[in-house]
């Protein structure tokens, strides 16, 4: 922060004042390079033959289990995706997917009420997913959903994510298969939010 000393005469006495910037110029909260937990190893894979890094812009879905088409308020401030594929740019009955995200809020508030609305998209989709409360940080959610082949939609898929906010960010931890084995697991998913819960602090407010 760049703080000036001046030197004001009143009333025939010298008074020393602090110049501090103007808010505006305060730096806006972010989230360092390499804080998430698979982002060194992303960064390593320059040809992106596995990884997909996004940060703020050209951003993906925020990966959670939904059962209508209902978009998310974008009101973070701060946003970094990390997304793995084996086979990137294979045919969709064997895709599959695994990634990790991290959200930032200005309050604690706007964090909470993603967390609501992913309670909300799953109290939607009834028996179709499996809930799991995991305790981890302030709060946390995951679920896991199995769709079934069908003749219009002969493709199976399961999905998989658990997520967890601690004070003003919120980090998620998610997989998707069709018709090929997982590549990750809601025990996985939950060893690594408890891992990410502990960090989460550093950059937002606790």
């Amino acid at each position: 922060m760049n703080i000036k000393k001046i030197t004001l005469l009143t009333g025939g006495a010298l008074v020393s004042a602090l110049l501090l910037p103007p808010a505006a110029a305060l730096a806006t909260p972010s989230i360092p390079k390499n804080f998430l937990l698979y982002e060194k190893e992303a960064r390593k894979d320059t040809k992106h033959e596995h990884w997909l890094l996004s940060q703020n812009d050209n951003l993906i879905e925020v990966e959670n289990i939904q059962c209508s088409g209902a978009k998310l308020k974008k009101d973070w401030i701060a946003r970094r995706d990390l997304t793995y594929d084996p086979h990137m740019g294979g045919g969709e009955k064997t895709s599959a997917e695994r990634g990790e995200q991290v959200l930032l809020f200005a309050k604690a508030s706007a964090a909470e009420k993603l967390m609501t609305e992913f309670r909300t998209r799953l109290t939607k989709c009834g028996k179709l997913v499996k809930a799991i409360d995991p305790k981890i940080g302030d709060n946390s959610v995951g679920a896991a959903r199995a769709t079934k082949s069908t003749k219009s939609n002969p493709v199976p898929q399961t999905q998989q994510f658990i997520a967890v906010r601690k004070g003003t960010a919120v980090a998620i931890y998610w997989d998707m298969h069709n018709d090929t084995p997982a590549i990750s697991t809601l025990a996985k998913h939950q060893a690594d939010a408890t891992k990410m819960a502990a960090k989460l602090c550093t950059i937002g407010d606790c």
